[in-house]
C-alpha cells in the first residue's frame, strides 16, 4: 500500500494501461479496512510531532490541524474533532497500485513477474514513484517531465513512518493526477515488447533511492550511462559524458568524466585499496 501527497473523492483512474497502474482512495472493506489504519497512523503522528516540537521549543506545524485546512480550504477546522478530522482525511486519502491478470502482463505469471510485490520485497509501486521522482529532479535543456512531482507519504512496507511525511500534501489534487497520467502515458509509450519491459525494470532499480550509496550504486549508475551513451567502445563516454555533468568549465566536465571511468574500473575489478582518486575541484 503506496499512500501519495494529495486528496481528494475519486472513482479508480488508470494511469498507465500497459502497466495496469491505478490509483483510488483507501479501501475501507472487511479485511482490507485501510482507511482506518491510516486514520490511526495519523493520530499517532500527530502525537509524536507534537512531542518532538514541545520538547524542541518549535512551532509545531506538522499536525492535523495544518493538514486538514490545506486538504480541505473550503471547510473549518473548528467544526470537528481530532478523531474526526484524521478519519476524514484517511477517507480523501489517495493510493496508487497494480491491478492487472497475469495474462495482461507480458512476463507470464508470479514466479517470472518481477512487478508482483512479494512479501520478502519492496512494493514495486514504491520503485516507480522513485523512479519518476528521480527524473523530475534531473533538468537538461531538451527534456522536462511531467510535473508536479507527486511524492510517497506512507508505505505499509516501511519498518518505520516518518511522522512528518504524513503531513506532506499538495493542495490541487487535478494537477497531480493529470501529471500521472502523463508519467503513464510516457510509459506506455515505452513498452512495446517484452524487452522493454525487462529494461524498465532494469531501469526502476538502478535508480530506485533505497539503494545504498556505497561503491556498487556508483557502479550502476556508470552502467547505465554506458547503456544509453556507449555504442562501440567503454572510452567514448570520455567525449559523450561531458555533456551531462554540471560543470561550468568544459575542461573540467572533460577530466570529471575520465576520473568517472577510472573509479568505475577500480570498483568493477576489486580494487579497494587504491579506487580513491582525487576530486575534481
Amino acid at each position: 500500500m503506496v499512500v501519495l501527497n494529495f486528496y481528494g473523492k475519486i472513482e479508480p483512474i488508470c494511469i498507465s494501461t500497459k502497466l495496469k497502474l491505478f490509483i483510488a482512495n483507501l479501501p475501507n472493506v472487511e479485511h482490507n479496512d485501510w482507511q482506518s489504519e491510516l486514520a490511526e497512523e495519523l493520530l499517532t503522528c500527530d502525537n509524536i510531532n507534537s512531542l518532538l516540537s514541545e520538547k524542541m521549543k518549535v512551532e509545531n506545524k506538522q499536525n492535523i490541524k495544518h493538514l486538514y485546512e490545506r486538504a480541505f480550504p473550503d471547510k473549518s477546522y473548528c467544526d470537528t474533532t481530532r478523531e474526526i478530522a484524521a478519519k476524514e482525511l484517511s477517507e480523501n486519502m489517495i493510493c496508487i497500485y497494480f491491478d492487472y491478470e497475469y495474462s495482461d502482463m507480458p512476463l507470464g505469471d508470479w514466479r517470472t513477474n518481477c512487478f508482483d510485490s512479494r512479501f520478502c520485497e519492496e512494493d514495486y509501486v514504491r520503485k516507480i514513484i522513485h523512479f519518476i521522482e528521480f527524473l523530475s529532479g534531473s533538468s537538461y535543456d531538451n527534456c522536462s517531465f511531467p510535473k508536479p512531482t507527486p511524492i510517497e507519504i506512507y508505505s505499509s512496507d516501511c519498518d518505520w513512518q516518518n511522522p512528518i511525511y504524513m503531513f506532506h500534501c499538495g493542495n490541487n489534487s487535478s494537477v497531480y493526477i493529470q501529471s500521472l497520467k502523463e508519467w503513464g502515458r510516457l510509459f506506455d509509450n515505452m513498452l512495446l515488447d517484452k524487452n522493454d519491459y525487462l529494461l524498465f525494470d532494469y531501469l526502476l532499480n538502478a535508480v530506485n533511492e533505497n539503494s545504498n550509496l556505497n561503491e556498487y550504486r556508483f557502479l550502476k549508475l556508470y552502467s547505465l550511462c554506458q547503456l544509453f551513451l556507449e555504442k562501440e567502445k567503454e572510452s567514448e563516454l570520455d567525449y559523450k559524458m561531458p555533456a551531462f555533468i554540471d560543470y561550468p568549465d568544459s575542461n573540467k566536465k572533460k577530466q570529471a568524466a575520465e576520473y568517472f571511468r577510472k573509479i568505475r574500473n577500480k570498483i568493477a575489478h576489486g580494487d579497494f585499496v587504491n579506487r580513491t582518486i582525487k576530486n575534481v575541484q
